[in-house]
């Protein structure tokens, strides 16, 4: 069922990446999406054809991407939706899955050898330089969690970085200096968690979400310390789903997040002080096997990867995701990002 609520939303211009034929998938390439009236999105033309631009971050006139089949990371100079050719650098592993763009310095996190990429941006030159690879290690209980698998990493600060390894259920923390990371700490997490997903709220708080066992935990980073704060297990999610991806109302009232399997959307409800949450409800993805969702100007936007379908939402007074219209057809997504 589709809201009947057509109130006009402001004009926005995204990029999406998505899985191609290096990863058994479809995906040309970046391509680019204009925004209906009602919110939902239609797509527009090929940006950029690289394989496998499975995530990526948006920095001013700078576009990166990972290059997750090829162990690559891409960046593009960006002229409102024109993407240049791309610089390429090794991301220091296999399968790199995540990046996060701190000034002139980009981390990889490659989901298949547990490592972390430490690449020199290039701000003079333009041009891509890894400088530093950070090998890691560690197991879990699950079939998936055979060694590290490096899935996310964040910059606290100019010289503090988290991140999650989904294979060895730890949240490490790294000083940074000069294109280096050094390991000072580490947060065990419960086992078989799968750290996933991790999402900067104000007041030095984290939300951590586990993709394997369905779960969202609330941190509390203070006097350089990782402290629980709540944790509750996703609702609608049972044995063998896997967490996908953190979103965040406008308003920091609700968090949703995708669960693939059962493809659903779960919603949580977030205290007014954000130290908890609760589960709300669940709601269908309209699609199979929900990635990244991203909500912005009121809309929720989900990527269904297996159904090739970008999904939109309105979120009702409630804080429940309505379906506007029918998902857009686009090929394999993984990643949204918003550029105008």
């Amino acid at each position: 069922m589709t809201t009947p609520d057509v109130t006009p939303v402001a004009a926005s211009t995204w990029l999406v990446g998505g899985f191609g034929p290096d990863m058994e998938c479809e995906s040309e390439g970046i391509s680019v999406m204009h925004s209906r009236a009602d919110g939902s999105l239609e797509l527009s033309h090929l940006a950029a054809a690289v394989p496998s631009a499975s995530f990526l971050v948006v920095d001013g006139a700078k576009v990166y991407s990972t290059l997750e089949g090829s162990g690559q990371v891409a960046a593009f100079d960006r002229d409102g939706e024109t993407l240049s050719e791309a610089s390429l650098t090794k991301s220091g592993g296999q399968y790199p899955c995540h990046i996060t763009v701190n000034g002139g310095t980009v981390i990889a996190a490659n989901y298949g050898t547990g490592t972390l990429g430490v690449i020199d941006a290039g701000e003079a030159s333009g041009e891509l330089a890894t400088r530093q690879v950070v090998e890691t290690t560690g197991i879990g209980p699950r079939p998936q969690q055979e060694g590290p698998h490096a899935h996310s990493s964040l910059f606290v600060d100019d010289h503090t970085v988290f991140s999650l390894d989904l294979g060895a259920d730890r949240i490490r923390i790294f000083s940074y200096s000069n294109f280096a990371l050094e390991q000072t700490d580490e947060v065990a997490l419960p086992a078989g968690f799968g750290p996933r997903d991790i999402v900067a709220r104000p007041g030095d708080l984290f939300y951590v979400l586990g993709e394997l066992g369905c779960g969202f935990m609330v941190f509390e980073w203070k006097d350089r310390q990782l402290n629980k704060l709540c944790f509750i297990a996703l609702p609608g999610a049972v044995e063998g789903d896997q967490a996908a991806a953190i979103a965040i109302s406008d308003d920091a009232s609700h968090a949703y997040v995708g669960v693939r399997h059962s493809n659903l959307i779960a919603v949580l409800t977030i205290a007014e002080d954000g130290r908890s949450v609760a589960p709300l409800t669940a709601v269908s993805c309209e699609g199979n096997w929900p990635r990244h969702m991203i909500l912005s100007d009121g809309i929720l936007h989900v990527c269904n990867q297996f159904s090739n379908e970008i999904a939109s939402f309105r979120i009702d007074d409630n804080g429940i995701p309505q379906l506007i219209t029918a998902p857009t057809r686009v090929l394999s997504p993984t990643y949204l990002a918003r550029i105008a």
